[in-house]
């Protein structure tokens, strides 16, 4: 509907100008919103051409400051003023390093609200007849898999077969749709600009530019990093939410970081102590101990309660798998203050960020201690950045700490 009325009809219902210092966006015809945007505050803008656009010779335009963004449509060919040009040779990377970053970047949990909305859009517009075909391919699918289990004497109830079936069938549509994003891949460096180009089906452009705030680009360059990463020593890198590159070796990092983004990675990690390992892993330890008492509890009282055996069961080995992959984040956790750029890694949920950036983004920092983390002399530090990125090391020694820290 936006793209009928903003851009078919953009005579009625859009107004947009540009000018050497801002943009000026007002949309509709009878209740009018006006936005203004200053090109020194502008970060990153992102162009969209979704099929349907490329039929009708058009593209989206997103711009993104660090307080939010304006959205519009231009033709395909009008470049934004703004923008420079770019023909530089550019970065490609292999088809396996796309396929690696694509599965980092997939999360099972994103992936079930994506291929449930698919789903549904779908069966608006050809109605039930597919989803019914689909919802049965699921079936006979969870069928077979609880006639392997029951060869060998595993006994699963249909509901929890089916829905791990479900789960899976949904990080593989999520897999392959971000493999589809990623596709034709292309990194450019023009100046203080980065470009970054994907997308087969959908095509997608990025443009990071500087800005006025923050020194160069006013951004981290965060490198994600899971179990599967620190095991084959490669992960993507990310500047303002955007994959810069799909796969990076870490004894490359410094290198890619210093031609990319113009970063200078710091030495001098101040690290977590390996006494603090139980204050790393208290929290799924605990919830573990919840569902073993639960599992516990069920067993004396001689229920069956299969499926909630099966839930709790399930409960316990995530929270183990949880415990072991926080103690393996332990040991490449910390944070680091250089002449001019800061590096922090820190756990968020399952996964470990490590963010690199100019110290001057700092917004502000807390340190905080519990009653048991006094008595050890530890400490949780909490770096807060201009551009809304929040990051928290865990554990580590306050008086190390102390001396380290340049404010």
């Amino acid at each position: 509907m936006s793209f009928l009325f903003y851009f078919i009809l953009r005579r009625l219902f859009v107004r947009l100008r540009f000018s050497e210092k801002e943009v000026s966006l007002e949309k509709g015809l009878f209740l009018k919103r006006f936005s203004v945007m200053p090109l020194c505050a502008v970060v990153r803008t992102t162009t969209r051409q979704t099929l349907t656009m490329r039929l009708f010779r058009a593209k989206e335009v997103s711009m993104f400051t660090l307080g939010g963004k304006i959205k519009f449509y231009l033709p395909r060919d009008e470049r934004l003023p703004f923008l420079s040009e770019y023909k530089q040779a550019a970065l490609k990377p292999r088809l396996g390093e796309l396929m690696f970053g694509a599965f980092i970047d997939t999360r099972a949990l994103g992936g079930i609200f994506v291929f449930t909305a698919v789903l549904r859009k779908f069966t608006a517009i050809f109605g039930s007849e597919y989803f019914n075909r689909l919802i049965s391919v699921l079936t006979k699918t969870s069928e077979e898999l609880e006639k392997a289990l029951g060869f060998f004497s595993v006994t699963v109830p249909r509901v929890a077969v089916t829905l791990a079936v479900f789960v899976v069938g949904s990080w593989v549509f999520a897999y392959v749709r971000k493999l589809l994003r990623l596709s034709r891949f292309r990194v450019f460096r023009k100046g203080d600009m980065l470009f970054v180009k994907s997308g087969v089906i959908t095509l997608y452009e990025h443009a990071l530019v500087p800005n006025s705030t923050g020194g160069f680009y006013g951004a981290a360059a965060v490198r994600c990093e899971t179990f599967t990463s620190i095991l084959t020593n490669r992960a993507p890198l990310y500047l303002r939410g955007v994959m810069v590159l799909p796969c990076v070796r870490h004894r490359d990092l410094s290198k890619t970081l210093k031609v990319i983004c113009g970063f200078k990675m710091p030495q001098n990690t101040i690290s977590s102590p390996k006494r603090a390992f139980l204050g790393h892993i208290i929290s799924p330890l605990s919830w573990f101990g919840v569902f073993a008492a639960a599992l516990a509890l069920i067993y004396s009282s001689g229920h069956s309660a299969l499926l909630l055996k099966t839930v709790l069961y399930c409960g316990a080995i995530v929270e183990l798998y949880a415990a072991a992959l926080y103690l393996l984040y332990m040991c490449h956790s910390g944070i680091a203050f250089g002449a001019g750029y800061s590096a922090v890694s820190a756990r968020r949920r399952l996964r470990l960020y490590t963010a690199v950036f100019p110290g001057d983004i700092i917004a502000f920092m807390i340190i905080s201690q519990s009653l048991f983390q006094r008595r050890s002399g530890l400490c949780h530090i909490k770096l807060s950045l201009v551009e809304r990125r929040k990051f928290t090391a865990r554990q580590l020694n306050t008086d190390e700490l102390e001396r380290h820290t340049p404010f």
